[in-house]
């Protein structure tokens, strides 16, 4: 699915480009690869201002190499087999 959309990032502005998600929320832009978070969900070592990132569909980007830079420990493999979202997985809120 190709979209074109506006993206504002603290380093760089991206206007007008073709934006590619896979069917995880994966971004792929100018042949980077960037991870879908939300707020809660970014990783202890994520610092807005040093990390390079995307703000778009209601998640935060992260950049591939970002997290095997600071997580040597990182598996890609692992990090999409286990990415799901509770409206996929038939969640009900149980009180």
């Amino acid at each position: 699915m190709d979209n074109i959309i506006e993206l504002n990032n603290n380093k760089n502005i991206y206007s007008m480009h073709s934006i590619k998600f896979t069917q995880l929320n994966i971004l792929k832009l100018n042949n980077k690869i960037y991870l879908p978070y939300q707020l809660h969900q970014l990783p202890k070592w994520f610092n807005k201002y040093n990390i390079e990132h995307i703000n778009a569909r209601g998640y935060c980007y992260v950049l591939l190499e970002e997290h095997y830079a600071n997580n040597t420990h990182f598996n890609y493999e692992r990090f999409k087999d286990t990415l799901s979202y509770n409206k996929d997985l038939n969640y009900r809120l149980k009180r």
